[in-house]
């Protein structure tokens, strides 16, 4: 025999032990490279690769310190006679036993070189495809908190040479993304506007970049330039910006990438794991501490749909495979129970607001017009509405609901009046629309139309020639319609929000009307400064009372 163990005299046993026994250490060693080799391609850190490597370290050696225990017999005296015997291993030197060492050395070399190639070339196949995107989601959900900047300079559309050829309170400016200088001006950034579905759109700084989608059916924009995250290389972090939002008109000033956002230095490929570190927000100065979500917008079972859809392969654009939900569910995930179709004023109950129907259903099951994933409510009105304001019906008392007001003299001050009871005895929205011959044209037939804007609802007066076809928005955008800018009369249509929410549907959630919403009313008399939506008159009584309440069909 070319290898013998003995014990006690000599005494010889199998071969199968001994190579049995090798082939459990070999398996063990394997092991411990299989799981090196992904602690290495997980890991974004050497310091996070090292403790990895010590754990496993310590797990592969617990039978060998299991083994010094029993030697000094800390589990029993039997074990410990039986750990303390010596064994040894002799090796013949006849021609068979040279032979069998010869090729032993071989399968040794060809096994140490065979698991070094496969683990080379899969620490390259994964180092090319990762920067392609190929191990991340193709698309992301991003949910943006209600933070807002108040100055931020947007590009229009006007192209210019001088400041003379913008409008007032417009600058002319060559931003870094545009050959022609176009207009700017100041405006009401509200991030939550872009909330919604991202999508990879190619590589940059060897990371993915995503781009955003729009907020009806998750598909690209036709004419909207939109929002975009990818990785900047100057900073070492992923930045949420917008080619037409700039960080400033000095470009020496402007912040690397014109980010809005940045997450902290990483160079981590997966943008995912970021969602749960702090970000930084910009709003003319940097907020630490700023954390938004992001989840990937693809399901793998149906879990992920909340066990109320099924996890399909999706053919369509940006998504490998997406939630096909159950009746009476909807949402990314089916995570909403399907909105009540008619909603109704707590201060007016005969005041009716309808869901907007989808007639063609867009070869999909949800039977409405959605947008940023929640339905929209139209009523067609006329005149004023009292039923969805603060304010009591013309020659009753100003308001609803029981309100105190502090007497000082022989002045009586409403909590939503200005120190000047007579000024403004109408709001801001009616004082600078009522301006216009074609508002007043349009107060006497609109439509009110209630709908979702990334964090809050909106309240908004519109066109009355709306029809379900036109209700087909996939360019709407609520940042760039001017849902609310506070710059000017052009946004005025937003008579009231709510209050911030994640609710499929606005029943039971709060709303205010809005007041001294426009930066024109911040002068005067009194140095006025009203915060980003101006002043938020509580359209209910209590808190959480919610101002619109679900109709319930009579059986």
């Amino acid at each position: 025999m070319g290898l013998e163990q003995n014990k006690d005299g000599d005494k010889q046993y199998s071969m199968g032990r001994i190579f049995f026994s090798s082939l459990l250490r070999i398996s063990i060693g394997m092991m411990f490279l299989t799981c090196l080799f992904f602690v290495v391609i997980q890991e974004s850190n050497v310091l996070d690769i090292f403790f990895d490597v010590l754990a496993l370290e310590f797990v592969e050696n617990i039978d060998d310190v299991i083994y010094v225990l029993c030697r000094r017999g800390f589990f029993s005296r039997r074990l410990k006679i039986a750990a303390n015997q010596d064994n040894v291993i002799q090796c013949s030197s006849d021609s068979v036993a040279r032979r069998i060492r010869k090729w032993s050395k071989r399968v040794i070399r060809f096994v140490y070189f065979s698991v070094m190639f496969v683990m080379c070339a899969g620490l390259s196949v994964i180092a090319h495809n990762q920067p392609t995107g190929e191990y991340g989601c193709t698309s992301i959900v991003v949910q943006f908190g209600d933070e807002v900047w108040e100055d931020a300079w947007v590009t229009l559309d006007s192209q210019c040479s001088v400041d003379s050829d913008c409008n007032a309170n417009q600058k002319c400016f060559q931003g870094n993304s545009h050959e022609n200088p176009f207009c700017h001006e100041k405006r009401l950034l509200i991030f939550s506007h872009f909330n919604g579905l991202y999508t990879f759109n190619g590589i940059e700084a060897e990371r993915p970049k995503y781009v955003e989608m729009n907020k009806e059916k998750g598909d690209p924009y036709k004419s909207t330039t939109p929002a975009g995250i990818k990785y900047c290389d100057e900073i070492k972090s992923w930045v949420f910006f917008h080619r037409n939002i700039q960080t400033s008109l000095d470009s020496k000033a402007s912040n690397e990438c014109q980010w809005l956002l940045r997450s902290e230095e990483t160079e981590d490929f997966d943008l995912v794991e970021l969602s749960t570190g702090f970000w930084r927000l910009w709003d003319g100065k940097i907020v630490d501490d700023y954390r938004i979500d992001i989840d990937c917008a693809e399901c793998s079972s149906d879990s992920d749909c909340n066990y109320m859809g099924t996890c399909v392969d999706e053919p369509g654009y940006g998504l490998d495979q997406k939630c096909e939900c159950f009746d009476g569910r909807f949402g990314i995930f089916c995570q909403f129970e399907y909105p009540c179709d008619v909603i109704r004023s707590e201060k007016d109950p005969n005041t009716t607001l309808n869901i907007v129907k989808d007639l063609d259903q867009d070869g999909d099951s949800i039977t409405f017009v959605a947008v940023y994933s929640r339905p929209i409510y139209a009523a067609r009105m006329q005149g004023k509405p009292y039923s969805l304001m603060r304010n009591g019906y013309q020659g009753q008392e100003e308001q609803y609901f029981a309100v105190e007001y502090p007497v000082n003299a022989s002045v009586a001050v409403a909590p939503h009046k200005h120190n000047e009871p007579d000024q403004y005895d109408d709001d801001d929205f009616f004082e600078i629309n009522n301006q216009s011959v074609a508002f007043q044209q349009l107060m006497k037939n609109y439509t009110f139309l209630l709908r979702y804007t990334g964090s809050r609802w909106y309240g908004q007066i519109n066109d009355p020639n709306l029809s379900s076809n036109s209700f087909k928005e996939e360019e709407y955008h609520a940042f760039w319609m001017n849902s609310f800018s506070g710059t000017g009369q052009e946004d005025n249509s937003t008579l009231i929000i709510s209050e911030a929410t994640t609710m499929a549907h606005p029943a039971g959630v709060d709303f205010f009307e809005m007041r001294r919403r426009n930066k024109v009313f911040e002068g005067g008399v009194f140095d006025y400064d009203y915060s980003q939506y101006g002043v938020l008159i509580p359209l209910v009584a209590h808190a959480g009372a919610g101002f619109f309440h679900c109709n319930i069909p009579s059986e």
